[in-house]
């Protein structure tokens, strides 16, 4: 049987759906309302932290997934959770410069509290591993020290 298309008419739709998959964006992040609503937990947990008194205190986001904030812009996280508390790098944690740490560090917010404590850390962070277009490669719950 010989078709009476030629064959590139086969490859276009296959050349098609490479590129839109090339060109969508990383990670399972989408600006769609299951995400905003995630995102605005997250926030209201950081808010519960600073007002849980004179006591110890890790917020219950610890337990949710944050998976599919994988992809979303560091810049969004800024927006919704505020400054970052920490910078990460494989080799150094610093402080951020205004709200956001330098390119090559992953910002990080603390979901707990230590009372009298003036030490850093010791508690679940969430933590936005950079990626190198500015965006979160992955958004992780890590135990600090």
């Amino acid at each position: 049987m010989i078709s009476r298309y030629p064959p590139w008419m086969y490859a276009a739709p296959l050349a098609l759906i490479a590129l839109l998959v090339a060109c969508s964006p990383p990670g399972n992040f989408r600006k769609d309302a299951a995400h905003e609503q995630l995102l605005q937990s997250l926030r209201q947990c950081l808010v519960e932290i600073s007002i849980s008194g004179d006591k110890d205190f890790v917020s219950p986001c610890v337990g949710r997934d944050v998976s599919s904030l994988n992809g979303v812009s560091r810049r969004r996280l800024l927006d919704v959770l505020g400054p970052a508390r920490l910078c990460i790098a494989p080799t150094e944690t610093n402080f951020p410069d205004k709200e956001d740490c330098p390119g090559d560090q992953s910002p990080l917010w603390s979901f707990y509290r230590r009372v009298g404590s003036i030490d850093i850390g010791g508690g679940p962070e969430l933590v936005c591993v950079t990626n190198k277009k500015g965006g979160c490669a992955t958004v992780e719950w890590r135990r600090t020290k």
